[in-house]
């Protein structure tokens, strides 16, 4: 949406903390002294005032609200004043557009199997609106050194762990993985992605590659055997005789 100034106007909530509305400006506009951001809650008159900052690109001006509590059927009302003039106005219901947290505490640790375990931990508790709510996750994890493989997983249910399979890995290389998660009854946005976990898939030789070893090597040898044998017994059947 463009309005004079104003380009891609556009709020998301953590549905937690913060309501956080941007709009993308010109260069070298200084949006705490030519902006302002006047909200109030639908139901209410009591009008209150945010002052944006510019982002780190300076391309983008920023307001953070922190309301008091978060429901469902919350409605706010937005006016944006441009060098003391309202430019327009604006709604936003914070239930439809959560953005959350992404997951948090990443590990991941080698199992007996050979396949690596990685587990988090959900950003949200009691009393927060989306703890203990419907969860689905997505997971990639790629290799550092180049050329670089990026492979991505959906976990279409609730969980809290997932097994990287060791034969999707390349033996003696660094991997980095991330997460990130989308609650399914608010939908809008999925969050942003985790902080990443590294881990090393060494050249620890496992029962299957024994396995794998020893067929070609026991293949061999029989054949070794049954020549050596077939010798053997003409050397024995012609001295017999």
């Amino acid at each position: 949406m463009t309005t004079g100034h104003i380009q891609e106007f556009a709020c998301f909530t953590d549905y937690d903390k913060e309501l956080v509305c941007h709009w993308e400006v010109p260069a070298q506009t200084n949006c705490s002294k030519e902006f302002l951001l006047c909200y109030s809650k639908e139901t209410s008159s009591v009008s209150n005032v945010c002052v944006p900052e510019n982002g780190k690109d300076g391309l983008r001006c920023t307001c953070i609200i922190c309301p008091d509590y978060f429901a469902a059927g919350l409605t706010y009302i937005l006016t944006l004043q441009f060098n003391g003039t309202d430019m327009w106005n604006y709604k936003v219901t914070p239930a439809l557009v959560v953005k959350p947290r992404a997951p948090k505490n990443l590990a991941i640790e080698r199992a007996e199997n050979g396949n690596f375990n990685l587990s988090w931990e959900e950003s949200y508790s009691p009393p927060s609106m989306l703890s203990g709510q419907p969860v689905i996750y997505e997971l990639k994890y790629w290799r550092k050194q180049p050329p670089t493989e990026v492979s991505v997983k959906a976990i279409n249910y609730q969980a809290k762990n997932f097994e990287i399979t060791a034969s999707s890995l390349r033996r003696g290389y660094d991997y980095v993985a991330s997460l990130r998660c989308n609650y399914t009854s608010y939908p809008a946005y999925w969050s942003e992605w985790s902080e990443v976990v590294e881990f090393h898939y060494d050249y620890q030789v496992t029962t299957e590659d024994i396995l794998q070893m020893a067929v070609p090597i026991s293949c061999i040898l029989f054949m070794a055997g049954s020549v050596i044998c077939y010798f053997c017994f003409t050397r024995v059947k012609k001295e017999w005789w």
